[in-house]
């Protein structure tokens, strides 16, 4: 039925003709595996090494089912051999990176010292005020002078915006970049400067080494293609100060906007932090996220769903290329039959009440909750159940996306398991043709009898026995957000 095959050893493979075995899969990809190889035929299982990767392999489907890295090996009294490993979608989901993109958040950026800044500029607090002000729905930096003096390099104001855990950032794209706008200026201010910070500010420093400085008058988009740990503006002006005040600049800014995912730069960010995956994203698709512990979930689930179809639902998975491959450019075809089915009643993961974030001027805000009226009649006794189904620009659009995920949960499905037994072809295409119970995979469609919606799988268990699949009629993105 299967076969085992040991990386690096490419031509090492062992039969599970005999074994016994269980490997399950998620919406992350493939999770655990467990082999074990009774006694009589253990010896070809202690060749095996813990780190080795392990493909198992169907003949009759002619592709690999289940890969990941063996972990774990037992040998046990009755000597029998037991191998534990993990797939490969647990080890890319523990894969984590820093990011910003889309940051327009004016809190982020902090003032600078006198003495902190490299490149022959310095930057005086006690000649300038920065405040932060609203003006026109913008919120804005505001540099003005305090006194008079002479404004020199020595004698600007800057603040800075670095990267949370710059040493594992990416921007998850070939470039960083930063949009800044100058709204006004007055007296003898022309405009903003603005440098890349090109160097991991020292923990126990507090000096930032500046790339090259771009002077702003207007508007631009500023574009660097080096590995870059952070931004710095400053307020561009040179002269004598006469009246305290008569000098000021106001501006904002937006980090990596417009920029959008570059999939082979993601891999190669996860990969360098523990995954193993290759990712493919279909081009010009824009995410909106800042979080220093980011993993492949995260990115996708930030994407505006208002500019781009990409869902983390919605993707396959290619076991049998060089590198396991996780696809977000299609959505998969394929479509499966099942008869023999269990319904199962959980609202164990559907909460009764939900609510979402927003940011405020001040802090960070949550909305009122809204009511999933049929869970909230059965939760009488002990607790309720809330749940945040994401953080959002502004009241309005987090209160829609709110209500929106309250009426899924309050229309859903309940789920679907069906066990399928191995010792016959129990699964069937959509035309009604038989195949191996184990051809299904996670993210492909499934066809219930006497249910008139298509469903999604979302995990599979194989084992010598049975095959188990849960069907989720559950897709939307607030639900996957809340699982």
């Amino acid at each position: 039925m299967f076969i085992a095959i040991l990386n690096p050893h490419q031509q090492f493979s062992i039969s599970l003709q005999h074994a016994d075995y269980e490997f399950t899969t998620s919406d992350d990809g493939d999770e655990s595996g467990r082999v074990m190889f009774p006694s009589p035929v253990a010896r070809s299982a202690t060749f095996a090494q813990i780190g080795e990767e392990l493909r198992i392999y169907c003949p009759k489907l002619s592709k690999t089912v289940w890969r990941g890295q063996i972990e774990r090996i037992e040998e046990t009294e009755d000597g029998s051999v037991i191998w534990g490993a993990i797939g490969f979608g647990a080890l890319q989901r523990d894969a984590r990176v820093s990011t910003a993109r889309e940051v327009n958040d004016v809190k982020r950026w902090k003032h600078v010292g006198q003495g902190f800044l490299t490149g022959g500029v310095d930057s005086r607090l006690d000649l300038w005020e920065i405040e932060q002000m609203t003006d026109s729905s913008t919120t804005q930096i505001r540099m003005t002078t305090k006194r008079t003096f002479t404004i020199n390099n020595s004698t600007l104001a800057f603040v800075s915006f670095l990267f949370e855990q710059p040493e594992r950032y990416t921007s998850a794209a070939s470039q960083d970049t930063i949009y800044v706008t100058v709204h006004a200026t007055t007296g003898l201010a022309t405009g903003v400067r603005v440098a890349p910070i090109i160097a991991i500010p020292q923990p126990s420093g507090y000096a930032l080494t500046l790339g090259t400085f771009t002077n702003v008058s207007t508007s631009q988009y500023i574009t660097t293609s080096a590995q870059i740990y952070g931004w710095v503006i400053g307020v561009n002006a040179a002269g004598n100060e006469t009246i305290a005040g008569n000098t000021s600049v106001r501006f904002s800014a937006v980090v990596n906007a417009a920029l959008p995912i570059d999939g082979a730069v993601l891999a190669l960010a996860l990969t360098g932090r523990g995954g193993c995956c290759d990712v493919h994203i279909p081009p010009l698709t824009y995410a909106r996220i800042e979080k220093s512990d980011a993993n492949l979930r995260d990115f996708i689930e930030s994407i505006d769903p208002n500019l781009s179809n990409v869902r983390y639902h919605r993707k396959r998975f290619y076991r049998d290329a060089p590198l396991p491959t996780i696809n977000f450019n299609f959505d998969s075809p394929m479509t499966w039959r099942f008869r023999n089915k269990s319904r199962i009643v959980d609202i164990s993961k559907a909460p009764n009440r939900v609510f979402a974030e927003y940011d405020g001027y001040w802090t960070q805000h949550l909305t009122g909750t809204a009511t999933a009226l049929s869970l909230e009649s059965r939760r009488q006794t002990l607790a309720w159940r809330l749940a945040s189904v994401g953080k959002y620009q502004n009241k309005g659009v987090a209160e829609a996306y709110r209500d929106a995920a309250a009426t899924e949960i309050e229309t859903s499905i309940a789920p679907i398991t069906v066990d399928l037994n191995n010792n016959a072809y129990e699964l069937m295409t959509r035309n009604g043709v038989c195949v191996p119970n184990w051809a299904a995979d996670v993210g492909d469609y499934a066809e219930i009898d006497n249910y008139f919606r298509r469903g999604k799988i979302v995990a599979r268990t194989i084992a010598r026995d049975r095959t188990t699949y849960d069907v989720s009629f559950q897709t939307d993105d607030f639900v996957t957000a809340i699982r």
